[in-house]
Order: C-alpha cells, then structure tokens, then sequence
C-alpha cells in the first residue's frame, strides 16, 4: 500500500512538474521543433500581423476574429477568423486588443477551408516578433525579385 501512494504522490509530481510547459499558449510547446521562419511561411496559408477582436469558443474550438494590420501572404480582407483546436498540451491563449503575428494553415482535405493554428506553429505576441517580421521582410522583397526577374525574361 506505501508503495502504491508513493507511485501515485511521483506521477502526480511529474505530472505538474511538466505541465506547465506543456500548456504553453499560441507560441506552442517547448517540446516543439522550431523549423526556420521560411519554411513556417511557406507552409502557411496565411501570415499576417492581426489584432485579436474577439474569441469564441465552442466544444474545444477557439476561433479567433482578427482585424488585419499587415499581410504578407492569404490575409487579403480587414478581418479574418482563425481556429485553434485546444487540448492538454495546447491551450489557445489569445487576448481580446492584443496583436499577434499569425501563421496559420489550411486543411486540404476540409471542404470549408477554414485557417487554423497549430500547437507546434510559429504563432506569437507581436511584442515578441521583432526578428520574425524583419525576416518576413526579406522573404517578400526576395519573392518580389524572383517573381519580377521571371516576369521579365531574365530567369
């Protein structure tokens, strides 16, 4: 029997122990393998620099409204809403007048189309997303000299 709560009192440590890096919000888990800002633009949808107006909820799914400040790919209207589909080790956590740089997917496979945030995505405060625009900056300016190199022959 002592052996049996000393087995419980360790999970339940451990458990707590690392569940608080587990939960982190819309930057993902610290478990997550962060690819370079490229290939999370290139997987995404939509990138965008958005304003959160609103967030509901409904049977573990968060959508996020967004009104758009800058767009560098798929953000294309003033606003635009994003899912998130939260669980233990991932809980949506963004708030009403707060900025967000936002990469968001889209299900292929969905015939609705809709944006979603992932756990492990590149998402993050805007506050903390100075390196990531500048870099977003180059990545435009280099796809507007491909695509103008292209458009005049030179490629």
């Amino acid at each position: 029997m002592k052996v049996l709560k000393l087995a419980v009192i360790c999970c339940l440590i451990s458990m707590f122990a690392t569940f608080p890096f587990e939960a982190k919000s819309y930057k993902g888990s610290k478990n997550c393998i962060s690819g370079s800002l490229k290939s999370a633009y290139e997987s995404s949808k939509a990138v965008f620099v958005g304003e959160v107006l609103h967030v509901t909820e409904d049977k573990g799914v968060k959508t996020i409204t967004f009104r758009i400040e800058e767009s560098w790919k798929g953000a294309d209207s003033e606003e635009i809403k994003v899912n998130a589909q939260e669980t233990i080790r991932y809980q949506a956590l963004f708030e009403v007048r707060e900025k967000y740089l936002v990469f968001a997917q889209s299900e292929s496979v969905q015939k609705d189309r809709k944006l979603w945030i992932r756990r492990c995505s590149r998402t993050t405060r805007l506050a903390d997303a100075s390196k990531d625009i500048e870099e977003l900056g180059q990545i435009k300016k280099s796809a507007k000299t491909v695509k103008n190199l292209s458009q005049s022959g030179e490629l």
